[in-house]
C-alpha cells in the first residue's frame, strides 16, 4: 500500500514504515531509530536511511521540544485576529517575529488577514500587546481572544484526505 502526498507539482510516496516511523517521531521526537527499528522489525540502518530520505524529501521539517510555558511562567495565551493593510501584511508579520512574546503568527483570508499567538507572563501585561499592536503598520482593526484552555493539540498525519493506491 502507498499514500501519495502532493506538495507542490510532485508527488511524495509514503509507504506503511514511512507512515510508522512519523507517527512514532511525532509521538516523541527523542526515540532512537534503535527502538524504532525493534518496533518495525527492520534495522535501524532501514530506519535512519528513511528519516533521512523524509527529510531530504521536505516531509520531516525539523524535530523539535514543546515546552510547558505554565512551567516557565507563562500564565496566558492570546489569539489575536488583526486586520491591516495587505500591502503592510508582510512587515507586520516580520514586526511581530521579532517580539519574543509572539509564538507564531499566520497569513489569513477573511476577515483578518493575520492571525498571531501572544503569551502573556500574566493578564495584567495587555500593556505587552497594546505596544506590539502599536509598532504594527496600517492596522484598522483587531480582535483578542483569551485562551482559557487548550483542549488539545494534536500532530498528525491526516491519512484520511490522501489519495490511496493498492499494490
Amino acid at each position: 500500500m502507498f499514500d501519495f502526498l502532493t506538495r507542490g507539482d510532485v508527488m511524495q510516496v509514503l509507504d506503511q514504515y514511512d507512515y510508522k516511523i512519523l507517527a512514532k517521531l511525532m509521538d516523541n521526537g527523542r526515540v532512537s531509530f534503535s527502538e524504532i527499528a525493534r518496533e518495525l522489525n527492520i534495522t535501524d540502518v532501514a530506519v535512519k536511511k528513511r528519516f533521512e530520505h523524509l527529510q531530504g524529501k521536505g516531509i520531516i521539517k525539523k524535530i523539535s521540544v514543546e515546552l510547558d510555558y505554565k512551567i516557565l511562567g507563562i500564565e496566558g495565551e492570546l489569539l489575536v485576529f488583526l486586520k491591516s493593510n495587505p500591502l503592510a501584511v508582510d512587515k507586520n508579520v516580520s514586526i511581530l517575529q521579532e517580539n519574543d512574546f509572539v509564538k507564531s503568527a499566520y497569513k489569513t483570508v477573511g476577515n483578518y488577514n493575520i492571525v498571531f499567538s501572544f503569551l502573556l507572563k500574566d493578564f495584567s501585561q495587555f500593556d505587552v500587546l497594546d505596544k506590539t499592536i502599536a509598532k504594527l503598520q496600517e492596522v484598522t482593526d483587531f480582535n483578542i481572544l483569551i485562551i482559557t484552555k487548550k483542549m488539545f493539540d494534536k500532530n498528525t498525519i491526516p491519512k484520511s484526505s490522501l489519495q490511496i493506491y493498492y499494490h
